[in-house]
């Protein structure tokens, strides 16, 4: 019996419905690879759209063409529509971009598909609005030009969102409580009723050995009903400690961003499926939301506070106590 291999791009993962299984023994049939969460808080939109193939080479070797992920320049058609309350649409077709990934075995072309979430024409006095909103529905729609093979999907918007850092200087040490000093951050979830996924992260933004660099720091997902989280200061230059060698290097603090990101229900489901598997049984249920292909078009809001400093005593023991050779 021949082996045939099924690659799909190292952009996402294979997931399919339970009523979507593939036969990798079954005839060549076209399968489409979407990965897109549309974001609100962001100018430009990103959609990765590739594919998945059959082949009776060896798939190491085969996933160096870049015709076996990607599909060829202007094969596809790519539009999104808004769907609004009274029943009328605006349509973007979206831009077709090539790009190269920086590392993987497979090919290293990327293609995008992209358009400007605030240069939307609104009406006939030229005026420009966000295409997103929190109020519409927006409808993914993928022609083939070659195969006449159409893939869709739908996805709601989540709409703006803030949240407060207490204090305002990023805090991890002082002389009261120590390393067990501590950041609040708080929100009031009941703002953004279509976000149930709530995800923090801390840029630490340095330089190396006169290199600018940074390192993420990631907080643990927390749902719909929690309204704030504390950071503190042991764990964070725990995470400092892991991340940075206790070498010769000289180092400076240059600023801390503070990233908070929310999901939907579909992202947020995408990523429980697809957590690591810890018991016993190591089946797990698959997921896709795309009609007539598979991955994930979702949504996201990002709300970023940039370049924070340090509070004065974080700074000094990061500088004399912490054994990280910054300056």
């Amino acid at each position: 019996m021949k082996k045939i291999y099924l690659i799909l791009s190292v952009f996402a993962i294979v997931f399919t419905a339970c009523e979507t299984d593939f036969d990798v023994n079954a005839d060549w049939e076209e399968t489409t690879v979407v990965f897109g969460l549309l974001d609100a808080a962001k100018d430009t939109q990103f959609i990765k759209i590739s594919k998945a193939f059959l082949g009776k080479a060896d798939a190491l070797q085969m996933a160096q063409y870049a015709d076996s992920i990607n599909f060829n320049k202007s094969e596809l058609d790519v539009k999104i529509t808004r769907i609004n309350n009274n029943g009328s649409t605006d349509t973007i077709m979206l831009n077709e971009i090539r790009t190269l990934r920086d590392e993987g075995g497979f090919n290293d072309s990327i293609v995008m598909y992209t358009f400007e979430n605030f240069e939307f024409e609104s009406n006939s006095l030229n005026q420009y609005t966000n295409f997103l909103n929190a109020n519409s529905e927006y409808e993914l729609l993928i022609k083939n030009n070659i195969t006449g093979n159409y893939v869709s999907s739908t996805t709601d918007i989540i709409g703006s969102f803030d949240f407060s850092p207490t204090p305002s200087k990023f805090v991890f040490y002082n002389s009261t409580y120590g390393l067990g000093a501590y950041q609040d951050l708080d929100w009031i979830p009941v703002l953004t009723p279509k976000a149930v996924a709530y995800q923090i992260g801390v840029r630490f933004h340095y330089k190396e050995d006169n290199v600018i660099k940074d390192l993420f720091w990631s907080q643990t997902q927390l749902d719909e009903t929690e309204s704030s989280l504390t950071l503190y200061g042991r764990d964070f230059i725990r995470f400092l400690e892991n991340n940075l060698s206790q070498d010769n290097s000289n180092r400076e603090f240059l600023s801390i961003d503070i990233v908070m990101t929310l999901g939907n229900q579909k992202l947020k489901s995408y990523i429980d499926i697809n957590k690591p598997i810890t018991g016993i049984v190591q089946e797990r249920p698959q997921f896709t939301n795309i009609n007539n292909g598979i991955g994930l078009f979702s949504s996201r809001y990002t709300r970023e506070y940039l370049n924070l400093p340090l509070s004065s005593e974080s700074r000094d023991y990061l500088i004399n106590n912490s054994g990280l050779n910054f300056q």
